[in-house]
């Protein structure tokens, strides 16, 4: 019994695995930049480590430390040879051809095809003379009910595809599972003419492990991550400092620590509730995790834009800070640049640990359901899907976040939490409200677009059906969204500097 909860435990741990060895992965680039910075610029390498005490830098290291140490645990648990081959066929994927000469009269001569069956995404077939060929090589002490045998026409092309072709210009065998066993691809092919014959294959090759793509993808965010924050750091230095000093403040209120935590525990939580859902407990975890990341997100957004600028407004801290050489749009600008990084800390933090439970919840739901055992790549299949949805709460909390910006600017904490989450609300049901019967009424109608035009439509950013359905969520989606929503809060933003303009400070 304990080694099956063991071999079903480990299961859930290569995803975790990608995602830390990735980490690692990003932040090894990272120092070998940062030693060639120290040998060509110590002051600027210097100003480097110096902003790992500035609040965002710190807490990230920390999370990149802890995903590394699980990686570095898991390693003899998770089939790295595996994954690395994945990963180098994601490398070399793509379509290869080869001409092979089948001899006059030739009996079953083995053609070594120099890859694996798992590889293989589609291949073709075609001779210039009629050809024989077996597909699966017959195994000693296994009686196979029926070995698979192509007879290949003059001129007509043989085509197998690992997925249904959209179009179909040859003869074609639509089946799942590969037509070839063992652990290297071979054909037999027989020559019954007296002439040699030339045998073309065209092979179609993928990774076995789509999934592997995770590890290469978290270093590259990991440098983005890091070196947005070094870009603005080291290129704006007024608006970074007043950034890392939100980021410092944000970060040292109750509030922050109180809603990572209770999304850490709701988070674990999650795994363990019961949806009565019929299988489908795994959709509705990532459909509560992607909420709960997006209100706490938001909730601290709101409460550190409150603190940091209405209350510095009225407690006149705001006007020894603009007494220095720094000018008001540089001090604006700057909170808003400190509520981006604190949301994208919380994001990150919940983020993680939404990853890991949904992983784990993958197996948990099978044992619980007594279904067949999931394999890893099932696990990283549902993480995946949990990546977009995170990416787009992120937005939301950023437009919420330059909205809450704005309205600090003349209202204190009470009003702007009610406003901001009354955009929140709105932001989701104005449209359904239009679209609906009661939209018919001339005046209801008139109201529901003029809000649908100011408050921001937040539905873009709502995939929570997409991630609970698996389906994948284009890049290009993600891509108009982020475009979306950097209009809107470059509006937005202007409005708010407008009235932080003409805010007497005195």
């Amino acid at each position: 019994m304990v080694p099956l909860l063991a071999n079903r435990f480990t299961v859930c741990l290569p995803p975790l695995w990608l995602v830390g060895t990735g980490v690692l992965a990003g932040g090894a680039v990272l120092l070998a930049m940062y030693g060639l910075v120290r040998l060509i610029a110590p002051r600027l390498a210097a100003e480097v480590r110096a902003s790992f005490s500035e609040g965002f830098l710190g807490p990230v290291a920390w999370l990149a430390f802890v995903c590394g140490a699980v990686a570095v645990a898991t390693t003899p648990v998770v089939p790295v040879t595996t994954i690395l081959r994945s990963l180098a066929r994601i490398a070399t994927a793509g379509e290869t051809s080869r001409t092979v000469t089948v001899a006059a009269n030739a009996q079953q001569q083995e053609i070594r095809l120099e890859v694996r069956p798992q590889e293989i995404e589609s291949i073709s077939l075609e001779s210039d003379s009629p050809l024989s060929v077996r597909t699966q090589q017959p195994i000693e002490g296994f009686a196979l009910v029926k070995v698979p045998v192509v007879e290949l026409s003059s001129g007509m092309p043989w085509t197998w595809h690992r997925r249904p072709p959209r179009e179909r210009g040859a003869t074609v065998l639509d089946t799942s599972p590969t037509p070839f066993l063992g652990a290297e691809a071979k054909l037999d092919a027989t020559n019954p003419s007296a002439e040699p014959a030339a045998l073309r294959i065209r092979v179609t090759l993928a990774p076995e492990f789509p999934q592997a793509a995770m590890l290469p993808w978290s270093a590259a965010a990991t440098i983005a991550v890091v070196g947005a924050y070094l870009v603005v750091r080291l290129g704006a230095r007024r608006i970074a400092a007043i950034a890392g000093a939100t980021v410092k403040e944000a970060v040292a209120q109750p509030a922050f620590g109180v809603a990572v935590i209770i999304g850490a525990v709701l988070l674990l939580g999650f795994i363990l509730i019961p949806y009565n859902t019929f299988g489908d407990d795994v959709k509705m975890l990532k459909d509560s995790g992607i909420t709960l990341v997006k209100v706490l997100s938001l909730l601290v957004a709101v409460w550190t834009a409150s603190v940091s600028v209405a209350e510095e407004i009225e407690g006149r801290t705001a006007m020894t800070v603009l007494s220095k050489p720094l000018t008001r749009r540089e001090f604006f600008l700057g909170k808003f640049v400190g509520l981006v990084l604190v949301v994208t800390l919380v994001v990150l933090i919940l983020g993680t640990i939404l990853l890991a439970t949904t992983s784990y919840k993958v197996v948990y739901d099978a044992r619980e359901s007594a279904r067949t055992d999931p394999l890893w790549r099932d696990c990283a299949d549902e993480v995946i899907t949990v990546v977009p949805g995170l990416v787009l709460c992120w937005l939301e909390a950023i437009v919420l976040a330059a909205v809450s910006l704005t309205v600090s600017t003349r209202l204190g904490l009470v009003p702007n939490i009610i406003i901001s989450f009354g955009v929140y609300v709105l932001g989701h049901l104005v449209p359904l409200i239009v679209q609906s019967s009661v939209g018919k009424f001339a005046i209801v109608r008139f109201f529901g677009r003029l809000f649908a035009t100011i408050l921001p439509v937040l539905d873009h950013f709502t995939i929570e059906a997409a991630v609970m359905g698996g389906v994948a969520v284009p890049w290009i989606y993600l891509a108009w969204a982020g475009l979306y929503a950097a209009l809107y809060c470059a509006v937005v933003l202007l409005v708010g500097l407008i009235l932080f303009q003409h805010r007497d400070l005195a």
